[in-house]
Order: C-alpha cells, then sequence, then structure tokens
C-alpha cells in the first residue's frame, strides 16, 4: 500500500505542467540544468526548484560529470513496489513520441548543440590533452593497465631496480616483486618509494647483479631496465639470471644501441657505450634461453637535449628452456 504522504508528493509533483514537461523531456534524454534552461527559457532558480520538488517525489535523479550535473527521470521501480503501476503509466505516457513537435524540436537542437559544443571542447584541448591527462592519471596508467595481460601470481624480479621508479606498478599487479640494487644510496631511493605507496609485497634486497641475493628459480620474470651496460662483465650476470628464473621463467631487457657519444657515456657513468642486440642474445642463449624476441623502443627525437644525439633503445625478451635444446630460436617484431 502506498502511504497516503508519498502519494500526496507523487501528485503534487505531477500537478503542475511545467514540471509534467519537464519530467516528460527527461524521459526522453538526460540533460543539464543549463540545457533544461535553454529549452525552457526560464530562469535557473525557477528551473533548479522544479526539480528540487521532482527529485524529493523520486520522479527524478541526477549525476555529476565534471562541472557539469545531469538530470533524468526515474520511473524506473522494482516490479513489487506499491507505486510500480503508476511508474510504468507514466513511462508510457511520457514516451519520445507523444512529445509535442515543438518540443521535440527544440530538444533535438539542444543536442546538437551539446555534440557542437563537445566537438569544440576537444578542439581547443588537443594541444594540451596528453598533459591533461598525464596531470590527473600520470604517465603511464595506461602501460599499467597493460600489465593485467601477465599472470598476477608471477614473482617478478627487478633487477638494478635503481630508485625503484616502476615498482609501484609492478606491485600493484604482481603477488610479489623482489627489487635488487648494489646502491645503498638508490636503494634508500627505492625503500622511501615502497613506503609512500604501502607497497606491503615489494622486497628490497641489497646485492650484486653477478651473485644475486635470490634463491634458484624463485621469479617468474626477471626484469633488466637500462642496466647491463653498466656492468663490467655482462656473462656472470646473465647467467645469474637463468639460474634465478623458474623454468619456463622470462627476461626482458631494455638496452641501448650501440652509440658514439662520449659526453652522454660520461654523463649517465656507463661502462659500454650500448650493447649489440645480437651479442646479448648470444650471452642469454648461452644461458639457456630461446625463443628470443627482439624490437625498437620508439622514443621522441629530442635533437635539443643537452646530451643530444641520444641512444636509440631496444628490447629483447627470452624464455627460459625448460629442457635442453640444441637451438634458440630468434624473430624481430617490425619497428
Amino acid at each position: 500500500m502506498i502511504k497516503p504522504l508519498a502519494i500526496s508528493a507523487f501528485f503534487k509533483a505531477l500537478a503542475d505542467p511545467t514540471r509534467l514537461r519537464i519530467l516528460h523531456v527527461l524521459n526522453c534524454e538526460e540533460l543539464t540544468v543549463s540545457e533544461l534552461v535553454r529549452l525552457f527559457d526560464m530562469p535557473q532558480s525557477s528551473m533548479s526548484r522544479h526539480l528540487k520538488v521532482l527529485r524529493e517525489a523520486g520522479l527524478v535523479t541526477d549525476r555529476s560529470v565534471g562541472p557539469a550535473t545531469y538530470y533524468r527521470a526515474m520511473l524506473d521501480a522494482d516490479p513489487e513496489a506499491p507505486d510500480a503501476p503508476l511508474r510504468r503509466d507514466l513511462q508510457t505516457l511520457l514516451d519520445v513520441d507523444q512529445l509535442a513537435l515543438g518540443l521535440r524540436q527544440s530538444l533535438e537542437r539542444i543536442i546538437a548543440l551539446r555534440a557542437g559544443e563537445n566537438e569544440s571542447f576537444f578542439d581547443r584541448m588537443a594541444a594540451h590533452w596528453d598533459a591533461l591527462r598525464e596531470d590527473c592519471f600520470g604517465s603511464s596508467f595506461h602501460l599499467e593497465s597493460l600489465l593485467h595481460l601477465l599472470p598476477a601470481q608471477w614473482t617478478v624480479a627487478d633487477l638494478g631496480t635503481g630508485t625503484g621508479y616502476i615498482l609501484p606498478a609492478l606491485a600493484h599487479h604482481f603477488q610479489k616483486v623482489v627489487a635488487v640494487d648494489s646502491s645503498r644510496g638508490m636503494l634508500e631511493l627505492a625503500r622511501r618509494r615502497v613506503e609512500d605507496h604501502k607497497l606491503a609485497n615489494v622486497d628490497l634486497r641489497e646485492g650484486d647483479l653477478v651473485e644475486l641475493p635470490l634463491e634458484t628459480g624463485e621469479a617468474d620474470l626477471a626484469l633488466l631496465i637500462l642496466i647491463l651496460h653498466h656492468l663490467a662483465d655482462i656473462r656472470p650476470a646473465v647467467l645469474e639470471v637463468g639460474r634465478i628464473l623458474a623454468a619456463d621463467g622470462q627476461v626482458l631487457v631494455l638496452e641501448y644501441y650501440p652509440y658514439e657519444n662520449e659526453v652522454f657515456r660520461r654523463q649517465m657513468a656507463d661502462r659500454r657505450a650500448g650493447i649489440a642486440p645480437e651479442v646479448l642474445r648470444a650471452w642469454f642463449a648461452e644461458a639457456g634461453f630461446e625463443h628470443f624476441e627482439l624490437w625498437d623502443v620508439p622514443t621522441p627525437p629530442r635533437p635539443d637535449h643537452d646530451l643530444a644525439p641520444l641512444p636509440r633503445l631496444y628490447c629483447l625478451v627470452a624464455r627460459k628452456r625448460k629442457v635442453c635444446s640444441t637451438s634458440a630460436g630468434w624473430t624481430e617484431k617490425e619497428p
């Protein structure tokens, strides 16, 4: 049974012809207050009062989108609700086909104008759109989303983690992250990052890449992000990566192609001016890896950079062999 006060408010809200027309329009299209004001040619204060009555009667609901608030009719109801028959009848009566022709044409113009305003907004913001999104969501939110293509139960070893720049993205997806670096200064910064982001599943370990502080087969994925060119002897580090990976584990290496910029090398304290990918592939094949993939990493040209010309980057991925094999595959992706 509908309570008398509730049904009184229900019919009181509908008794005003203007409110009934507003509800009719909102049953056909979701609109903002400013669009309703334009449509009905009335002061915003009057429109707000009408919407308040309709909302209090449970006939209208609203949602915020940025600075705007959108209103729509709320005539759907639980079939068991006492006022369900009334709402069903209203939905039928307030169908778009029953809208007066002049009001329908005005509504169509409002929607067309909204689309034009949206297009103008994106035209105006085109040059600033990337900066706006990065300011709101950071510069790597799309890359962090792609991590979800990989198994969440993996243990990932970030070898040469440095300041732990990528630890938040890794920790938010993978079950466990082991971050290794030989520099106590770098590890302290990584520790602060871990604490600031409350990353309970990150294990920071001090150690050298040629004698990794991980158990044999402990990791499912090893990351070597711009680190191997800092080593005096790469081969022992590659063998260690093979040791700490589980059977069928994978390694991802991001490295410089060989370069000739001595100013860059000194500034970055690089022991090697890049590593040829075929050399790196041979070391990993010797360490028991196969199914190699190599691709160039696109980077923006920065001719005005103080350290220009900057080295080109490539990525190498390989999988640890489950059993001994006499050959290792080699494929290259299109750049």
